[in-house]
């Protein structure tokens, strides 16, 4: 198991988890689960962490090389709200590499969520 502060990857589970430092005035609300992701959401409508399950597998379907996971350094969250849903990146830092992965979540209702 690798940990560092912003991630702890699990290579028996094939497990990423990546943190966003709560801030002072916050705490998680709940959990919410999509396909392989569970997403941490705080009081302020915030992701706090970011579960990925199956990761090396899911890097490989989208054309990104898993291999960047036992090289890893760093992990960070990005979210993005975009027309119909948002756009969740979570950027994988290694040695001199960076993999960027992007999930789509549709949503019916407009509803904020940031990073």
């Amino acid at each position: 198991m690798k940990k560092r502060r912003t991630f702890v990857y699990d290579e028996d589970l094939d497990r990423l988890m990546v943190f966003n430092a709560l801030k002072e005035d916050e705490k998680v609300y709940g959990s919410v689960h999509i396909l392989n992701l569970i997403l941490d959401i705080t009081t302020k409508n915030r992701v706090a962490n970011i579960e990925i399950r199956n990761i090396s597998e899911y890097l490989k379907s989208i054309g990104k090389d898993p291999n960047i996971l036992k090289i890893l350094n760093s992990a960070k969250i990005h979210v993005l709200q975009v027309r119909g849903g948002f756009i969740i990146q979570i950027i994988l830092e290694g040695l001199n590499r960076i993999e960027e992965i992007p999930y789509t979540i549709p949503t019916e209702d407009k509803i904020l969520i940031t990073a």
